[in-house]
């Protein structure tokens, strides 16, 4: 009946054409010069998609007519054909429709759309909003949007409060001062909303609640709103003050520590709180949390308590203000299969649906990365050119778009800012201080006395004034402005060093035993010659690190070759896509294991029999990396799967390399190390794949023997006459009095001497002649650099490894670099009372589970939880062939003496001849030995 009504309506239009279908009433439109050719639908979520698409076309003759004739009626899709700007929209009564069916047929200059509903539909709904939208009103002066009721319907003014329409349609209709009670009323209101911002807020310490944010930002631009109306930040940057004339704010909010806000987030919390005077009555708002359930211990109450607390408790305080909730509050848990995504999705499927966004394709999104995941980088970007070099050029800001912050990492540098400096530059509305880290490659830890010097001079003049010497057995400068990254590669070039591979998804700097006491200096010289083939038979072979970093002029307008890289088009090794994660390779001289073998994705332990090299055992599938709390991710140490013949060496790393390229999990990052592969596929499987690329078997495994993995100290003589000393490098931060010192001894050694850097983060003096030895030692004594067992204080302190962790790097929970002297300081006192203060005991730190200085491997270990939080790991060996357990959650400083005292008192009184403090934890059973990786969340009782 009600069809039958509308289609006598239209019949009476005057030059107006009736079509049996949409497609043929669009075809009619497109062929027509004057006139409608009309379509009469029912109203329905499927037939509004066909009529989006029509109205989008924009043809002139083209004319829709709705029917609803069911309750509850929606007129938001109705509402949504004015974002095309040029269309004539209205909402009427079936039976009452009056002028809007003559001006929808006078309409030339665009598409007309009628929603003609059924008077008993909307019986009962006091807010049914009949209006009209006509753009040809404006040039009369008049306003655009038109209502004869008193009231707009909640759903129209939700919309518009939402800015689903466009900025220019606010501006547009608006009413003017002269206007009726009635239209500067309610409606004024509503679309008066429509003119602010969207303002998406977020509190983030490791970038997923700003990555959250931003894909929300992303969504809504390319969904229709206008760039500038959607505002992305950090909720310390944004006034308090201003929240009442929001009309929506968006909060992503992650947890730090015991259930804290973020530090860009906790000022804002702070000040809101503050703030019993805001009236919040028109702020509608939403929040999505992010937390970890099991964070303080799986079904504990303060995991419960804690969990997204700063989001639970953002909500409770803006309901208390008056501000409306639009939907319920999100949680995103590290917890499930997919950590915080899980949740993500779901809630922002609402959020999309609810802003009319849903169907926004997000692909683009200028500065809101990630826009794409690393896989699509790798393979858009060109060999990994992308934009690099116009975005190093850029000196508007100090930091590089999101995308090419994962570029820049395989070229051996990362982004970073200073964390201690984020709320007080927020406070003054300025950027974050962004520098970045470069990292050398130096394959064998090795460098000449000269390319010291130019290092030091790097630091200097381009970074903080420190080198760093890391577990990968080379350096890195901090605090290098975005405006000194190419300027500071140009320096290490001049020197014959470069930073390719140093990071990314690729072969890394290949380690090998810097211990010269290992065999003789020829011996070590060979294995240390197998170490840059392995090293320089993986190196990626793309032109494009030459391109951005080291050209400049136009007589270098050509692809040059630098040190063996080759600019090519396409990588052999690596393809388009690279690895899928990065990949690590060390070579071992027993019966040192000072490199951490068998931490490695690939190892090669040299078999020497009789002053020669035989050959090298092949291990696989070695890794420490984890994630708190999340069971899917482990440390694995790597198994021995054969043995190969020096020569081969290069190829058998190669072929374990294809394999995890192949075979590895592209789809997680948290599941693409080559550990998991073994770890899935097994042992002898990936054996079976390495021999069948190789050509030839290998041969069975040579026995072997570790003993020790800690630095030489002090002064030895080499089989060639020559001298090597070995210093301690504490945390590996070369500063202050160490500079100057080690700067002298290189200006004493120049064109004689050498210097390699350890994988326990510190330095050997080599090729010192008899004539310098004296020389040297004045120079360690004048500066006071700890070189011998006397000067290095304690076995703790010569053993101790830390990361950089906070202030720079952005995945840190908590201090590592920082702390760790002082809580060994006060761990000395406690084991001088005890008498074994001179005994060796391996204790590391990082600053979350990523574990750069390798703690699941420490007979002491502390992994980062959150500021002055550490999970506590004990009882790895002193060789580096046992991970550690799990003994004690979220300690402190306190705690973590508490702990240690009388173990430290047991193992002085009772542990066997020569039994290091690890074994004798395992054999006392103060923990289970970790026989295996897969164990490392069942092995603990804690």
């Amino acid at each position: 009946m009600a069809m039958e009504k509308a289609t006598n309506l239209v019949k009476a239009l005057p030059s107006s054409r009736l079509c049996d279908s949409l497609d043929s009433a669009r075809a009619a439109a497109g062929a027509a010069e004057s006139g409608k050719c009309w379509y009469v639908m029912q109203l329905g979520k499927t037939s509004m998609s066909e009529v989006h698409a029509a109205l989008q076309e924009g043809s002139g003759q083209l004319g829709v007519l709705l029917v609803a004739s069911q309750s509850p009626v929606s007129q938001l899709e109705v509402l949504r054909a004015m974002e095309y700007g040029g269309v004539y929209v209205a909402s009427a009564e079936l039976e009452k429709p009056g002028e809007c069916l003559k001006e929808a047929a006078s309409f030339s200059i665009g598409p007309s759309l009628v929603l003609l509903t059924e008077a008993a539909a909307i019986k009962g709904d006091e807010n049914w909003t009949a209006f009209r939208y006509d753009p040809r009103r404006e040039d009369q002066g008049l306003a655009a949007f038109v209502t004869d009721s008193s009231r707009v319907r909640s759903e129209i003014q939700g919309f518009l409060s939402r800015e689903s329409l466009l900025t220019l349609i606010a501006k547009k209709s608006l009413p003017s001062a002269s206007a009726g009670d009635a239209e500067a009323g309610g409606l004024s209101e509503g679309l008066a909303a429509a003119s602010k911002t969207v303002t998406i807020l977020y509190s983030s310490d490791t970038g997923h609640a700003e990555e959250c944010a931003k894909a929300v930002a992303r969504q809504c631009r390319n969904g229709g709103y206008a760039g500038s109306a959607v505002r992305c930040g950090t909720m310390d940057s944004f006034d308090v003050g201003a929240l009442p004339a929001e009309p929506l704010v968006v909060f992503c909010v992650a947890t730090a520590g015991k259930g804290e806000f973020c530090g860009n987030g906790r000022n804002f919390f702070q000040k809101l709180s503050d703030r019993s005077d805001l009236a919040l009555n028109d702020l509608k708002y939403c929040i999505f949390g992010l937390g970890d359930s099991h964070y303080w211990g799986k079904g504990t109450e303060e995991s419960k308590f804690n969990f997204a607390k700063p989001a639970r408790d953002l909500d409770n305080l803006l309901e208390k203000m008056g501000a409306q909730r639009m939907m319920p509050t999100g949680f995103g848990d590290d917890q499930d299969v997919d950590q915080y995504h899980t949740g993500f999705a779901e809630w922002k499927g609402q959020l999309f649906s609810r802003l009319g966004v849903d169907k926004a394709d997000a692909a683009g999104g200028g500065d809101d990365g990630p826009v794409k995941t690393d896989e699509q980088i790798k393979v858009e970007t060109k060999q990994l050119r992308g934009s690099m070099k116009e975005s190093l050029d850029d000196i508007t800001t100090g930091q590089v778009p999101f995308q090419d912050t994962k570029l820049i990492k395989s070229h051996g540098s990362y982004q970073q800012d200073d964390r201690d400096l984020r709320e007080e530059r927020q406070k003054m509305g300025v950027e974050n201080a962004f520098s970045f880290m470069i990292r050398v490659r130096l394959p064998g830890g090795y460098c000449t006395p000269e390319q010291w010097i130019a290092m030091d001079d790097i630091c200097q003049n381009f970074a903080n004034g420190t080198l760093k010497i890391t577990t990968r057995q080379t350096w890195q400068v901090h605090g290098v402005l975005k405006r000194d990254v190419k300027n500071t590669m140009r320096a290490m070039n001049k020197a014959c060093m470069d930073t390719v591979a140093a990071c990314g998804d690729v072969c890394r700097n290949v380690l090998c035993t810097s211990r010269p006491d290992v065999c003789s200096k020829e011996l070590h010289a060979e294995i240390l010659h197998y170490t840059y083939d392995i090293h320089d038979h993986c190196l990626p072979r793309s032109g494009a690190y030459h391109e951005i970093f080291l050209m400049q002029g136009d007589e270098m307008a050509e692809k040059i070759q630098v040190m063996g890289s080759t600019p090519v088009e396409e990588e052999p090794l690596y393809g388009l896509t690279y690895l899928p994660r990065k990949f690590k390779v060390a070579v071992a001289i027993p019966p040192s294991n000072d490199v951490d073998l068998f931490a490695h994705c690939a190892g090669f332990i040299a078999i020497i029999q009789d002053g020669k090299l035989l050959g090298f055992n092949v291990a696989v599938g070695g890794g420490l990396g984890f994630t708190h709390n999340n069971q899917k991710t482990h440390p694995r140490l790597a198994d021995v799967i054969g043995f190969c013949k020096p020569g081969d060496a290069k190829y058998v790393c190669e072929c374990i390399l294809t394999v995890a390229r192949d075979f590895g999990d592209r789809t997680g990052r948290k599941h693409a190390r080559v550990k998991y592969t073994v770890e899935d596929y097994g042992p002898k499987w990936f054996k079976e794949q390495v021999v069948e690329r190789l050509g030839f078997p290998l041969e069975e495994a040579k026995p072997y023997a570790f003993e020790h993995r800690g630095d030489l100290h002090g002064w030895v003589k080499v089989n060639d006459g020559t001298w090597s000393c070995g210093l301690l490098i504490p945390i590996g931060r070369v500063k202050e009095s160490s500079r100057v010192c080690i700067r002298k001894i290189a200006e004493l050694l120049k064109g004689e001497g050498g210097f390699r850097m350890t994988c326990n983060q510190s330095l050997v003096l080599e090729n010192i002649t008899d004539a310098k030895k004296s020389q040297v030692q004045q120079l360690l004594d004048q500066y006071k650099v700890m070189h011998s067992k006397e000067t290095t204080v304690s076995g703790m302190r010569r053993n101790m490894v830390a990361c950089v962790a906070l202030p720079t790097c952005p995945l840190a929970f908590a201090e590592a670099e920082r702390y760790l002297p002082t809580l060994v300081e006060r761990l000395e006192a406690v084991a001088d009372k005890v008498g074994i203060a001179q005994d060796d005991i391996v204790i590391r730190m990082t600053g979350c589970p990523n574990s750069c200085g390798r703690p699941s491997m420490a007979e002491i270990g502390f992994i980062g939880k959150a500021p002055g939080t550490y999970n506590m790991y004990l009882g790895a060996d002193f060789v580096g062939k046992r991970l550690n357990t799990l003994y004690a959650e979220s300690v402190s400083e306190d705690e973590i003496i508490k702990i240690l005292t009388p173990m430290f008192a047991k193992y002085a009184g009772g542990r066997a001849k020569n039994e290091s403090f690890g074994d004798f934890l395992v054999r006392q059973g103060i923990v289970k030995a970790m026989k295996d990786g897969r164990d490392w969340w069942t092995t603990p009782e804690v």
